[in-house]
């Protein structure tokens, strides 16, 4: 008796679907023969999470300080220009450009 295109395709989707639904099922975890008590777990989570913010705030405060640093030697950096301006007896102008060079690059001393 010869099948009909129809008949074939439902049977395959049939056979993929058991198919599929068994792998599914020998993929799943199966269930832990020990089970912690719930205090042990929400015990554990809070820890992790008091770890987890005492990193972040760690890597904050580096960041501040590394945000400082580079504050304060840039301030250095621009006394020192402005010290070699007063130095040059530079007029405003010509005062600011300087400033503004010497800030970009290393000292143009």
């Amino acid at each position: 008796m010869p099948t009909s295109l129809r008949s074939t395709c439902f049977i395959l989707a049939v056979i993929a679907s058991v198919f599929g639904t068994s792998l599914a099922l020998a993929q799943s975890n199966p269930p832990s023969t020990t089970v912690a008590p719930k205090h042990e777990s929400a015990r554990e989570r809070r820890k992790a999470l008091e770890e987890k913010s005492a990193q972040k705030q760690h890597r904050r405060e580096e960041w501040d300080k590394q945000t400082l640093e580079a504050i304060e030697a840039r301030d250095r950096k621009r006394t020192d220009c402005r010290m070699q301006a007063k130095e040059q007896n530079l007029h405003l102008m010509k005062r600011v450009r300087f400033i503004r060079k010497c800030m970009a690059s290393g000292s143009p001393r």
